[in-house]
């Protein structure tokens, strides 16, 4: 089983105090790694620095390109960022 994360976003004044580890990535991350949950994953875009950081601080890492991803927005390519969970 596989957990997509298909939106997380803090506003820029609120970034950096903690807002989107304790709303939604601890738990997120404490319920995947006591259920059947082999990895999670989400898209970031290429350029969101700020995103990859923040993913990377949690163990994600960077596991793929998708080039093209978006239609309207540039870039348009996204990263596949994914965190696996040991199996017991």
């Amino acid at each position: 089983m596989r957990v997509y994360i298909m939106t997380l976003g803090v506003l820029a004044p609120y970034r950096g105090i903690g807002i989107g580890s304790k709303l939604l990535l601890n738990h997120v991350l404490d319920m995947c790694s006591k259920q059947n949950v082999s990895e999670i994953y989400l898209h970031v875009q290429t350029n969101n620095e700020d995103a990859i950081n923040f993913y990377k601080k949690f163990g994600f890492d960077i596991t793929d390109t998708i080039p093209d991803y978006y239609i309207n927005i540039e870039p348009r390519d996204v990263y596949v960022v994914t965190k696996s969970f040991a199996q017991i």
